[in-house]
């Protein structure tokens, strides 16, 4: 919706942090699977929803995966 739009441009900076954050804090291993995957997605989701007031993300999805 047009609200919780607004909000994520406003907190851009705070929601890519928090992506930034999750994704630097795991190994290879613990990303290397789909399941693996699946539950950065739904920590990814939870801290988001965590510091939205106007709606929730529902799901989010990775375009690119790269490992180094």
């Amino acid at each position: 919706n047009a609200e919780l739009s607004a909000e994520m441009d406003h907190k851009k900076s705070l929601i890519r942090d928090i992506i930034i954050r999750s994704l630097s804090s795991k190994t290879f291993e613990e990303v290397s699977t789909m399941k693996g995957k699946d539950r950065l997605k739904d920590e990814i989701v939870n801290k988001i929803n965590d510091v939205l007031a106007d709606g929730q993300v529902r799901n989010i999805f990775f375009t690119d995966f790269v490992v180094q």
